[in-house]
Parts: C-alpha cells; sequence; structure tokens
C-alpha cells in the first residue's frame, strides 16, 4: 500500500520511525514536505512574506498527485494543526483521499480533532506499531475495531480503541528512515538521534508530562548502546557526518549506560556532539567524560531563575544552588552549555528577569542564552495551573484545544503593552549578553539599563549572535545558515521547473 505522510518543519524522527516500520511491512511510503523556512516552524527568522514565498503548499498537492497513494499522513504538532486541517481539507475536495492523524496534539486532544470530517483515522500515543497494523487491515479491507491506538469513524459514530502499553524494546524497532527526509537534510553536516524516549520528570509545560500519565510514567526508555553505535556507524559510512545531535529530553539519565556510550562514542565516532541535558544529573565526573567524549555544548533547561515559579508553577524541583554548581563545572572544564529560559510566565517580573543576568554573571563558558515565549498546549498541567491564577480564560483554554496558539520562538503572547515591553527588553539583552563585556553587563544591571533594549534594532540582535557563534565556533551556527542557503537555492530551482512547466 502507498502511504504519503506530509509534514510542515523540520526533520521528524517519530515520522522517519513510522516509514521504517511501514517499509519494512512492505509498504511504499514517501514524503511532502514544506521546510517551514520563514514560518513560525522556523526557529530562527519568521517573515510571513517570506514565508508566503517559500512556500510549498502546491508541490506537495503535485507530490499527491503523482505519487496517488491510498492514505495520507500527518504527525502533527500544536502548531502545525491547522495547517494540516488546511492540507486534509485540499486532499479531500481534490483526490478524495483517506486521512490519518497522528502526533501529540491529536494525542493530546483526540475528540478535538475527529470532531473534523476531513480526518477518518487517528493513532493516540506511540504509533509504530498501530501503524503498521492499520497500514495490513486497510489494505485488506479488514475490521478495524481491534487495533489498539487508532480511532476512527463507523457508521456514524466514532470508535476509540484504547491505547497500548509503550514499546519496553526499543532495539526492536528499526533504525529511522533518514532517506525519507534526505532530500532536504544535510546529513553530511548534522545526525540528529534519539537514544531514548520519554523524560523522567513531569514538567507542568512540557508534553513528556502528558505521556507519563497517559503510560502511568512508564514512558522513559533507553535503547541499547549496541543499538545506538550500531545506528551512529552506519550513518557515518553512509552520511560522513561532522557532528551528532542527541535529541532526548535528557540524555544523560543512567550513569552507566551513559559512560558505555560515551566512551564508545569517542573510539568509533570521534566526531563533536551537542545534547540536552538536567543539573540534577551532572557532577564533575560526568561533565569530564562528556567533555572528553567529545561534547562541545549542553542545553540546560533552567526556564527562570525565580525558584518560586520554577518549583511551584513549571514543576522543576531544583533550586539555583545546584544550578550555578553545575555551571561553575562546565566552566572550569571548558564545556560550552546553552541556558534556556522561558519568557512571558504570568508570575514574572522585572526582578526576576534582571536576576537572570546576576546569575549568569562570571560563568565564562555561557554559550548562548536562548530565549522560548511561553506557549500553552492542551491538557498540560500548566493550563490548569494558569486557569487558577487567572492567566487563561476559558475562551483560551478553547484556542489551545484548536491549536490556535502562540509559538514558542517568535509570539510572547503578552496580554499588555508593558509586559510585551519587558519581555522584549530582556530577550534582546539575553540574546547578545554573551557578547558583551563584563564591565558593561554589571553597570547594566547596577543602572537598570535593561528598561530600553527594546529599542535595539533585531538585525544588530541577529548580528550579536552570528559574532556569538564565530567567537565560540559553535557548529549548530554554521549548520543553520548552511540549511538556508540549501533551501533557498532548492526553492528557487522549484519555483523555476513550476514556471517552465
Amino acid at each position: 500500500m502507498k502511504i504519503l505522510f506530509v509534514h510542515k518543519g523540520r526533520e521528524h524522527l517519530g515520522i522517519e520511525s513510522l516509514s521504517s516500520v511501514l517499509k519494512q511491512a512492505g509498504h511504499a511510503v514517501e514524503l511532502a514536505l514544506d521546510p517551514g523556512l520563514f514560518s513560525r516552524e522556523d526557529n530562527a527568522l519568521c517573515s510571513p512574506l517570506l514565508e508566503t514565498w517559500f512556500s510549498r503548499t502546491d508541490a506537495i498537492m503535485d507530490r499527491m498527485e503523482k505519487f496517488r497513494p491510498a492514505v495520507i499522513a500527518f504527525s502533527v504538532y500544536s502548531t502545525t494543526y491547522q495547517w494540516a486541517l488546511t492540507m486534509a481539507r485540499r486532499a479531500k475536495e481534490r483526490f478524495k483521499l483517506p486521512v490519518l492523524f497522528g502526533g501529540i496534539h491529536p494525542t493530546l486532544v483526540p475528540e478535538e480533532v475527529m470532531s473534523h470530517a476531513c480526518v477518518d483515522f487517528l493513532i493516540r500515543g506511540e504509533a509504530e506499531a498501530a501503524v503498521v497494523e492499520f497500514a495490513a487491515a486497510f489494505e485488506a479491507g479488514q475490521p478495524l475495531d481491534d487495533i489498539r491506538n487508532l480511532w476512527f469513524r463507523k457508521n456514524d459514530a466514532i470508535v476509540k480503541n484504547e491505547v497500548r502499553p509503550a514499546v519496553r524494546d526499543l532495539d526492536g524497532i528499526p533504525f529511522p528512515d533518514k532517506e525519507l527526509f534526505a532530500g532536504d537534510v544535510r546529513y553530511r553536516d548534522d545526525y540528529m538521534i534519539m537514544a531514548t524516549r520519554g523524560c523522567v520528570y513531569n514538567c507542568s509545560y512540557c508534553c513528556e508530562g502528558y505521556l507519563n500519565y497517559l503510560y502511568s510514567n512508564k514512558h522513559f526508555r533507553q535503547r541499547g548502546v549496541d543499538s545506538v553505535m550500531q545506528e551512529l556507524l552506519a550513518a557515518k559510512k553512509k552520511y560522513n557526518y561532522k557532528e551528532v545531535m542527541f535529541f532526548d529530553s535528557i540524555f544523560f539519565v543512567d550513569r552507566e549506560w551513559v559512560k558505555e556510550l560515551l566512551g564508545r562514542f569517542a573510539r568509533e565516532i570521534g566526531v563533536p556532539f551537542r545534547c540536552t541535558g538536567h543539573v540534577n544529573f551532572m557532577d564533575e565526573e560526568l561533565v569530564a567524560l562528556m567533555k572528553e567524549a567529545g561534547c562541545y555544548c549542553i542545553d540546560f533547561g533552567v526556564q527562570t531563575f525565580n525558584q518560586d515559579i520554577r518549583k511551584n508553577f513549571l514543576n522543576r524541583p531544583e533550586d539555583n544552588s545546584q544550578i550555578q554548581r553545575v555551571f561553575t563545572l562546565c566552566d572550569n572544564a571548558r564545556l560550552r552549555y546553552d541556558v534556556d529560559l522561558l519568557l512571558g510566565l504570568p508570575q514574572a517580573t522585572e526582578t526576576d528577569y534582571a536576576m537572570v543576568l546576576e546569575m549568569l554573571e562570571g560563568h565564562a563558558y555561557l554559550n548562548r542564552v536562548k530565549c522560548y515565549f511561553l506557549s500553552y498546549y492542551p491538557q498540560l498541567a500548566m493550563v490548569a495551573k494558569a486557569r487558577e491564577f487567572g492567566a487563561l480564560a476559558q475562551s483560551d483554554v478553547d484556542d489551545i484545544t484548536r491549536g490556535q496558539i502562540n509559538d514558542w520562538f517568535h509570539a510572547d503572547g503578552a496580554r499588555h503593552a508593558g509586559q510585551k515591553r519587558l519581555i522584549r527588553n530582556f530577550a534582546v539583552l539575553y540574546k547578545i549578553y554573551p557578547l558583551l563585556p563584563g564591565a558593561l553587563r554589571r553597570s547594566i544591571m547596577r543602572r537598570k539599563w535593561y528598561r530600553h533594549w527594546y529599542l535595539l534594532p533585531w538585525g544588530i540582535v541577529v548580528l550579536a549572535q552570528l559574532i556569538i557563534g564565530a567567537q565560540h565556533r559553535d557548529y549548530r551556527f554554521w549548520i543553520y545558515i548552511r540549511n538556508y542557503a540549501f533551501q533557498v537555492k532548492k526553492q528557487i530551482k522549484i519555483l523555476w521547473r513550476r514556471g517552465a512547466a
């Protein structure tokens, strides 16, 4: 059976995994992709005008017509939900194609998704087993009633099958089908891999917390070290990548597992890598092992230095002394680290934002301060907390359910002009902070000059970040630049071919 995945955004490891199991079962799989350049899915640059010019909507429809799939499938984020509905309706109108939705938004709010007539089938939770069973039954014209995780329409009703347990043996899943995105991803620059699934924490703002609830706190799992190394070695031989990005929620939860993996990575792979970590798992030994194995940057999600907000609103129990201790360990080992912050938290004040500058002062190997705007996702604990706090009305909750939300990267979601200016001030200052001399940083803090940074043109901010990337030899900056050049060149070719036709 032919299945066409339709996706907007960057490389999607989940779609690659689904493609691999479907191909293993004998099905034909292709991808129709809109990279989302300059859209909300672009975490670097967003421009509605450029987004329109770089849109591949027409190319996606052409791909449907050429491939003639039996089913089109979407793996849907909350931020791409409305786009996916639009594309599904167009596919229905033009080709009468059955539509399958999966991904985190359908998992969170399946009733909302199935309320749209353009969605025929929905898979909740992990989909590898369910999608293979669905494809086999659909192709053979057999009943779908016993396929766990699957929702579908039957006799003017919606059948809601139960969710099966999470896959325990991740090594039994074939390696992700990287060739699916090969035409749009430069694997020689950067190879993205997941060595684990899930997260051991239940942060109120993160979908991993809901998945822990869905799977009774049995959602975190690790691949075997042999499985991870086999994938990396095969990919190195095929793509000769220059960097590895471990895309795990927290890379180093299990100390013995990560020690074995790091040792083999250093001996057998020998390229730089980066990952996401958590201060609760870091100590001097692990920092040294990470540095020795080739880690050039760890991403720490701090979110806020207000401990009360972090504990009570974000459900993050670590304290500032732990965070400072780990930053100092990284400084001593000359290991770069990024600090993630959430801007727009309802209780956050100017004092809280200014505290960030105080907490980061003196940390020599801080790489970047990455600013994310608070976004609410349906069914997460933070939504209920925000309702109690008065930050959200019921109409806001309804919008969140429909995926009509601001995004992490470009929209602050603040309701008042004063709050918007406050967020803008600190977003600008944080982004260029590592470039500023220590004396200037201290003057900014002492004299409260952080109240006027919103006036700085955004082009200067982008330039400052490029300088920081060059100074710190941050390989990710060059990956972004190469990707933009690659995608622009490809789009020009697509538009040229369409014009010639």
